[in-house]
């Protein structure tokens, strides 16, 4: 991962979801992560697996906001972004 705002501190919190929805695209039909469709088929997904992350640890950013960069405040709001 680069980028020029990050460093160790945000590996974790950024890479997996970025994996995540990189092998979304790669292992799912086309029509189900086209831009029509992806916030229906795979934004879900891509929400449960952080929440998955959170729950083992990893403090994964949110996937929705660009902005936040903080863990869940209490418990099952992973899926509130």
């Amino acid at each position: 991962m680069w980028g020029e705002t990050a460093d160790t501190s945000d590996v974790q919190q950024t890479i997996w979801h970025r994996a995540a929805a990189a092998a979304e695209r790669l292992w799912s039909r086309r029509e189900a992560t086209s831009a029509r469709n992806g916030n229906l088929t795979a934004l879900p997904g891509l929400q449960y697996f952080r929440c998955l992350l959170n729950r083992r640890g990893v403090q994964a950013a949110p996937v929705t906001n660009l902005i936040a960069r903080s863990p869940p405040i209490w418990s099952g709001s992973c899926y509130d972004q």
